[in-house]
Parts: structure tokens; C-alpha cells; sequence
């Protein structure tokens, strides 16, 4: 067994969100604030290894979520 520690990657995080606001900055502003509102307890994120953005997965509060509305 082998003691050395696995290699590290590169990873995309992404979160996306659409917000209706009237200009580019009213909508970073507005972006921020749902942000800090909503937190990592309740604010999804997609998780996918850099260049393998098909194996993205969706995780909340830092555990892996469903977010595939066929599902419910």
C-alpha cells in the first residue's frame, strides 16, 4: 500500500444563475446578494474534473446533490 498522496486537479466550478436586472452591474450586485442570501447550505454548484465537463455533478453544502428534475 502506498503512502504518497493523490495528485491534485484541476477542477471547474461553476454556478450560474439567471437575474433580471437593468444593466451589467446591477445584475453582478444583485448576483452577490443572492450569493450571500442563499449560502452553501442551499446555493447548488457543478462540479466537473477541467476538460471532462460531462462528468459534472452537482453538489450543496459541499455533499453531492440531484439536480435532475426527472427525478423528483
Amino acid at each position: 500500500m502506498s503512502d504518497s498522496p493523490m495528485p491534485r486537479r484541476q477542477w471547474l466550478v461553476t454556478l450560474a444563475m439567471p437575474i433580471e436586472a437593468d444593466g451589467r452591474a446591477d445584475a453582478a450586485a444583485d448576483f452577490w446578494e443572492y450569493v450571500n442570501a442563499l449560502g452553501p447550505e442551499e446555493l447548488p454548484i457543478f462540479i466537473s474534473p477541467s476538460g471532462d465537463e460531462l462528468a459534472m455533478q452537482a453538489y450543496v453544502g459541499g455533499a453531492v446533490t440531484e439536480m435532475d428534475p426527472e427525478e423528483d
